[in-house]
């Protein structure tokens, strides 16, 4: 075991502990730590030690600080320490909807049109600052449909298609006291796509059906599917990835009638993971390279890039 000090809070690494924050009843992180049988890995459990935490691990597995603030300055305070986090929570707090659409265009990769709206707090506060908000300009410059959602959003949560410049205007009026809301050209996709990746290297192509709360379809891709463009998306997946150093996440594509790519979302902090949902196969291959991403960065100098170096 050894120690590591940032500031006046020592945080203690035993090599090769492998902590996961997540619930215990998951299959998937069951499933990843049968994998890792013949190292020492534990569910953690905050609360009997001091906090920040004084037991450090080499790795932890975060699913869950994504949804408490709680969380995730613990997750931060270990990675300071020297703990390996994967998702990295620096990298996660600093990208959303909005940074990897602009991520996303500067790698070259086509994006749909996107607009950041303002919440009604820096609208109302910030005088002459922000002026006045035409959503008829929006829509024109967009087109209609389009797509209103959260900067920030997962799973679906106050994501719609709008219709008319007046259901953009209500549904604003409702969301902008307490989000911060994007509105997005609407792509009309002929194939959409779940793209896996792992370590920012090892891709997983997943053809999918969206739909919202979990019910969407997953199926393997049908010999052609991808029109001979594997290999590109596969590299843009990768360069994406490593942009917005995420160890684990899904990249969403689409292909239009016409043939273009689009990327969709690239930032999903906690990949959804439904063993039910899934091909055998493909879930297989994610518990595989999700466990083989764990072992990667056992190694003492694998470290988080963080702001402090």
């Amino acid at each position: 075991m050894t120690g590591s000090r940032f500031g006046n809070i020592l945080i203690f690494v035993e090599t090769k502990l492998v902590g996961i924050l997540e619930s215990r009843n998951d299959r998937l992180m069951n499933d990843v730590v049968s994998r890792l049988s013949d190292i020492p890995v534990e569910f953690m459990t905050l609360g009997r030690e001091p906090i920040p935490v004084k037991r450090g691990y080499r790795v932890v597995v975060d699913r869950l600080s994504f949804c408490y603030p709680f969380l995730k300055e613990i997750v931060k305070s270990l990675a300071l320490g020297g703990t390996y986090v994967i998702n990295n929570p620096f990298a996660a707090l600093s990208t959303n909807k909005l940074i990897e659409i602009q991520v996303g265009s500067r790698l070259g990769i086509n994006t749909p049109k996107t607009v950041v709206l303002p919440d009604k707090l820096v609208a109302s506060e910030a005088e002459g600052v922000v002026s006045h908000l035409y959503l008829e300009n929006v829509a024109a410059e967009l087109g209609l449909p389009c797509v209103l959602k959260p900067f920030d959003g997962y799973a679906w949560e106050d994501v719609y298609v709008v219709k008319s410049v007046e259901e953009l205007r209500g549904l604003y009026a409702s969301l902008c006291t307490r989000r911060i809301l994007l509105a997005q050209q609407l792509i009309s996709y002929r194939n959409y796509f779940r793209v896996y990746c792992f370590d920012k290297r090892d891709v997983l192509f997943v053809k999918w059906v969206p739909k919202p709360f979990s019910m969407g379809q997953y199926m393997h891709c049908e010999p052609g599917a991808l029109g001979g463009q594997e290999a590109s998306l596969t590299a843009q997946t990768i360069e994406l990835n490593r942009a917005l150093d995420l160890d684990v996440n899904v990249v969403e594509w689409c292909v239009d009638g016409e043939g273009r790519w689009w990327m969709i979302d690239a930032f999903n902090e906690v990949p959804e993971v439904i063993p039910e949902a899934l091909a055998a196969d493909h879930y297989a291959w994610i518990v595989d390279r999700f466990a083989a991403c764990v072992r990667d960065k056992l190694d003492p100098d694998r470290k988080n890039p963080t702001p402090f170096g």
